[in-house]
């Protein structure tokens, strides 16, 4: 082996050795250290997350327990009697009854003993379980580990009862002086062995062009994407994630790490997680909407560039007209759906794309440094998210041309693979010690969702579910599937004329393999299949390129064609336009299926295309041109309707809040659907005065009546608020007063009425709407549910009287009417500023920009005032937040807490209430810590 080689090889391993030292190499973490009591004395609030501590140290003396007498000397969640949301449960408890001590953790009883007069107590919990001891003999002892929410005792005046937390703060870590050597050793070899590569290959071969002549002359193809690229930055839909990771790039500033948020006790991503590093810069520039889907517009017209410009001519021969254009619709379908936001599926397209023109490239000319670059690059994509897998199947596609590559170098390739290979250890563990991130990874997999290969159907299941699964999902899987198709048949009987056999089928392989290994990952989500959409399009391109050239020449072939194209857009065009929660506002189609006329656009397109396969086969194929451009002119007629139809709200919402509207004016600082909300912070200022009072006409009705004990409270905001009229589970029947509206009432930008009511059984309540002499127009029956509290909101137009009329009619049933109101509104950024932090849903974070989500840091959720939750009708998909199964963040808050509606309005769309605020009425304040 001559010198090069040798140092070649010495780089290599030392690349290896020290990137795999460097994930050994201890992390330095920030330990947090709570005490109480704290000055003053009294109960405290520790909404700890993990809700079980590193380590808790109590003690206490009988002196302590003599002062008390009977009560609670103790626990670390809230009391039962307390007035909170939702105890979570499983705290330390020491209770004290006639000179006796009861020791429990959650249910579980650990000692009963009786006091003496001289005796110190202590209660030692961490890692090993929960031990107690009495003068320092061990008398009781469990795995189990208690739940740490707050201090609350019934002592008046602490004497010398004192717990110390030490907080699970294992995931605040930075790399210690170890880890940032090994990686200076491990990234300066790695260069090393690049450099002699390169050198070593250019004195073999000729040089090549890295990118073809006139590659940045714009084409009309260009133009094509950029045009969907930057309308979507304006206009377009978020995807169903981007609220739930700017939160998590958001909270990153407090914990130094990018944690979950939202679940898992906030683990970190890692190994899965370097890319949010660079978003976590973007974010740290500014938070609007625009601003944070610029860096994946930008990727995605580099991505675009390398499809055009490289890996299409690898397939194609001369690419045609149709063939780019063809390329461009694909691409602009699945990455305004899958790329345009914050979610990682582009990052897998580019890395993808990237790893099999290096891969073509190290085949093709017997290139290492093109075969280690794709190594590096694979393990990249790999670190981006679980789905990056697919990145490896150009390596197994290509398995016949790296063999003889392999064979080419002998053995002096490995420790160049290997040294390649190690590289992305450094990102997967930049800041995370190899037990932090097995153990995340334990946590992600025991919460879950975490499916197996079986449960692979969920996902199709949901895709082509006729109300989840949207067009705009349904249209690029199905293209790339009759691209696989007709381009398997092409090429098994020969026939793919144009086409460079090999490189396309090893695409073909490649979209097949990441099917494959989608099976094999955890989740079952559809956004996941954005992630072959580079590969994807290129394959259409040369479905249209080789139609083009010829590959069908007989007209029954062509009418075949024909119809699997119209049978495919057909069926994708059966479904609505799905997009992600306030999206769909004023979206035309984003309930029904397309339509032309009130005729169904699926229905349309299969007749046009059934008509045209006949004409074809009647000999019209002689003057038609060629079918293949019905592809690109589905994708790109797609895409506008897409695009179209998210633009429509800006004129039939042109009064009040839509997302395109909303991105629009972000440009100049809007702080998205807040700019049109309002809250009503007393409700008691918007009730009605009746013009004469009245106990209620009938059998029964009376006010603040009671109610069976499954009924809820007397009134959503207590019977001072609003008074309420109630049946009693008696029959009878009871019609208000004629209430006067205020003139403001019919204007636009009011509020709604208001009428608050709940019952159960065969009860009912209508509301008349009247004009000044009280002569009835109109009335409106509402909707009574399951016996819980609701606010039916309702438009009074131009109505000058309202009156409510309500009938028990008996049989076990009960109901409850409330006073109307309407409503006396602030701006929610008046009641709630934005320089306050407050607690997020993920569902609602994205359309809420301005907003500074609560810190997550030193072991526990900051206590903040008010929580921003979205509507009664999407409020099913937040329950992880805020569920201890789950390692929700708000879990610990609702312990320590009671949650207090305050009623929100949609300026301008007054029956809608998308957004939710809430306040938080703590039961003690915050306990205060300190870092060491």
């Amino acid at each position: 082996m001559t010198f090069r080689i040798w140092l070649i090889t010495i780089c290599g391993v030392l690349s290896v050795v020290a990137a795999g030292l460097f994930v050994l190499a201890p992390v330095e973490t920030r330990m947090s250290v709570y005490e109480w009591p704290d000055t003053p004395a009294g109960n405290r609030i520790l909404p700890l997350l993990p809700y079980e501590p590193h380590r808790l140290d109590v003690t206490f003396t009988c002196r302590d327990v003599n002062t008390l007498g009977d009560g609670l000397l103790l626990s670390t969640t809230a009391p039962r009697e307390a007035p909170v949301t939702n105890h979570v449960g499983g705290g330390l408890t020491v209770d004290v009854a006639a000179d006796v001590v009861t020791v429990r953790v959650g249910d579980l009883r650990l000692i009963t003993s009786r006091v003496n007069h001289d005796c110190e107590w202590s209660v030692s919990s961490g890692p090993h379980g929960t031990v107690v001891s009495v003068d320092g003999e061990r008398l009781a002892h469990t795995e189990n580990t208690p739940v740490v929410t707050g201090m609350f005792t019934d002592l008046v005046d602490q004497t010398e009862l004192r717990v110390t937390v030490v907080p699970d703060t294992r995931f605040e870590s930075t790399p210690g002086p170890a880890r940032i050597v090994l990686a200076i050793v491990a990234l300066t070899a790695a260069a090393t062995m690049f450099g002699l590569l390169i050198r070593a290959h250019s004195e073999r071969a000729r040089r090549l062009r890295l990118l073809p002549r006139g590659w940045w002359r714009p084409r009309g193809p260009d133009v094509l994407v950029a045009g969907a690229l930057v309308g979507w930055l304006v206009i377009g839909a978020p995807t169903v994630d981007d609220g739930y990771i700017v939160t998590m790039l958001k909270a990153a500033d407090d914990s130094d790490f990018v944690g979950n948020y939202f679940r898992w006790f906030n683990a970190p991503e890692a190994p899965f997680s370097w890319f949010y590093e660079l978003y976590r810069l973007v974010v740290a520039v500014d938070d609007a909407v625009w601003w944070l889907r610029l860096p994946s517009v930008l990727l995605g017209f580099v991505l675009w560039l390398l499809v055009d410009r490289l890996l299409l001519p690898r397939l194609a021969r001369r690419p045609s007209t149709p063939a780019r254009f063809g390329a461009a619709g694909a691409f602009a379908l699945w990455y305004v759906q899958f790329g345009v936001g914050l979610r990682p599926e582009p990052w897998v397209m580019l890395g993808t794309v990237l790893v099999f023109l290096l891969v073509e490239r190290a085949v093709a000319t017997r290139s290492a440094p093109a075969l280690a670059t794709a190594v590096v690059t694979a393990g990249l994509t790999v670190a981006v998210t679980p789905t990056g897998v697919v990145a490896l199947a150009p390596f197994l596609a290509a398995a016949g041309g790296l063999v003889r590559l392999l064979r080419h170098h002998g053995a002096k390739l490995v420790p160049v693979v290997l040294g390649a290979a190690a590289l992305p250890l450094l990102v997967m563990f930049a800041d995370q010690s190899l037990a932090a991130v097995l153990h995340s990874t334990e946590v992600r997999t025991a919460i879950g969702p975490a499916y197996g290969v079986f449960d692979e159907p969920r996902r199709y299941e949901e895709v082509f579910d006729p109300l989840r699964g949207g067009l705009n999902r349904r249209m690029p899987l199905l293209l790339l599937w009759l691209s696989l198709l007709v381009l398997a048949l092409l090429l098994v009987t020969r026939r793919a004329r144009g086409l460079a056999t090999r490189p396309t089928r090893r695409a073909v392989l490649v979209a097949v393999l990441f099917f494959v290994a989608l099976a094999f990952t955890p989740t079952k989500y559809t956004h996941h299949f954005g992630a072959i959409g580079g590969i994807a399009a290129v394959l259409l391109a040369a479905v249209v390129h080789t139609v083009r050239s010829g590959a069908l020449r007989r007209p029954v072939e062509r009418s075949l064609f024909v119809v699997a194209v119209a049978a495919t857009a057909a069926y994708a065009l059966g479904a609505p336009l799905r997009w992600w929660f306030v999206a769909t506002l004023g979206v035309p189609w984003s309930r029904e299926q397309p339509d032309i006329g009130e005729i169904d656009l699926a229905t349309v397109v299969l007749g046009g295309g059934l008509l045209l396969a006949v004409a074809g086969l009647l000999g019209a194929w002689r003057r038609l041109p060629s079918p293949a451009w019905l592809l690109p002119l589905l994708a790109m007629g797609t895409v506008a309707v897409e695009l179209g139809s998210l633009a429509y709200p800006l004129h039939s919402r042109s009064g009040t809040y839509s997302v395109a509207y909303s991105t629009a004016t972000s440009f100049s600082g809007s702080c998205g659907i807040e700019d049109w909300l309002d809250v009503e912070p007393d409700v008691r200022k918007g009730v009605l005065r009746p013009e004469e009072p009245r106990e209620g006409s009938g059998f029964g009705f009376r006010r603040n009546a009671g109610y069976p004990d499954d009924a809820p409270p007397p009134a959503p905001y207590g019977t001072d608020a609003a008074p309420v009229w109630g049946s009693g589970g008696t029959a009878g029947s009871w019609t208000s007063p004629w209430y006067p509206l205020p003139a403001h009432a019919a204007s636009a930008d009011a509020p709604p009425l208001v009428v608050p009511l709940a019952g159960r059984g065969p009860v009912s309540a209508t509301v008349q709407f009247g004009d000044r002499d009280g002569i009835v127009d109109r009335e409106v029956r509402l909707r009574l549910g399951d016996g819980s509290w609701r606010e039916a909101r309702l438009d009074p137009g131009e109505a000058e009287r309202v009156r409510v009329i309500a009938v028990d009619r008996g049989d076990g049933g009960w109901l409850a009417v409330g006073n109307p109101r309407l409503p006396h509104v602030v701006p929610v950024t008046e009641y709630v500023p934005i320089s306050r932090p407050v607690a997020l849903d993920w569902v609602d974070a994205f359309f809420l920009p301005c907003r500074r989500p609560a810190a997550v840091a030193h072991g526990v959720t900051q206590p903040v005032t008010h929580l921003f939750s979205v509507g009664p009708d999407s409020r099913w998909l937040t329950g992880m937040s805020y569920s201890t199964a789950a390692g929700g963040p708000y879990a610990s808050l609702l312990d320590v807490a009671n949650l207090v509606p305050i009623p929100t309005y949609l300026r301008g769309d007054k029956l809608r209430e998308e957004i939710s605020v809430f306040r938080f009425d703590y039961v003690a304040p915050p306990l205060d810590g300190m870092a060491r």
